[in-house]
């Protein structure tokens, strides 16, 4: 399937409602916490797993030390959380206190173009996406052997995911063009919206207060837009 171009669509802009410095260095990936009251992000220089406020404010830091951490979701079904490790395309699943429960290599390969972003769906599937060389958007089976590898290529690179619950879509961040995608499996992009973030690599959307969290890497900044109607 051909993905329509992208630059057929109109480049939006989000409304930025407030930002917040971190205590954090290189934060990569967001999830919103099982009560939507809260974040996690990893970092991708102490490579930890951390736990804040929607201010920004260090909660909790979990045991578990990682390897090149990008991407995080919450997983409200097994009330875990999973990771990504870029270098070795594996996902990793840690319960609360940062004890390590499974572990799954997807992709073969071990350059610095891996695993960026993980999400998972209203029915309990999960998807991840490849970096670059080349972009995929990749479905996962319920025992994480690939159901579906898909190659993307509608932004320069993909740096973190979340899954539309709402709608069965997904918002896509790419840290290479500063911008935020929306994108449905079968009608490509719905909506790019310019984002004035350097190095965004997560996004966490909470769809009952119509708010995306997104987090710099290089400015260790956590920023809150509202979200507009998209396509």
């Amino acid at each position: 399937m051909n993905e329509p171009d992208v630059n057929e669509r109109p480049v939006r802009s989000l409304q930025l409602v407030s930002s917040f410095p971190l205590q954090i260095p290189e934060p990569s990936g967001l999830s919103l916490d099982f009560d939507g009251q809260a974040l996690w992000t990893v970092s991708d220089r102490s490579n930890r797993v951390i736990k804040i406020d929607l201010q920004g404010h260090i909660l909790k830091t979990l045991s578990y030390q990682g390897h090149d951490l990008e991407g995080i979701t919450v997983d409200t079904v097994r009330h875990t959380l999973w990771i990504v490790e870029e270098h070795t395309r594996e996902v990793v699943e840690l319960d609360t206190t940062g004890r390590e429960l499974e572990r799954h290599r997807i992709l073969s390969g071990n350059d610095n173009s891996g695993l960026e972003g993980i999400c998972i769906d209203a029915e309990h599937r999960f998807f991840v996406v490849k970096e670059k060389k080349p972009g995929l958007f990749i479905a996962l089976n319920s025992d994480f052997t690939i159901k579906s590898k898909r190659e993307i290529s509608f932004a320069g690179d993909f740096s973190g995911m979340c899954a539309d619950t709402l709608l069965n879509r997904f918002w896509i961040l790419s840290d290479q063009d500063e911008s935020l995608f929306y994108w449905d499996r079968q009608k490509g992009v719905l909506s790019r919206y310019s984002l004035d973030v350097t190095k965004p690599e997560g996004i966490a959307v909470d769809f009952n207060k119509g708010l995306a969290y997104v987090v710099s890497d290089a400015r260790s900044v956590l920023y809150v837009f509202r979200l507009q109607n998209s396509d």
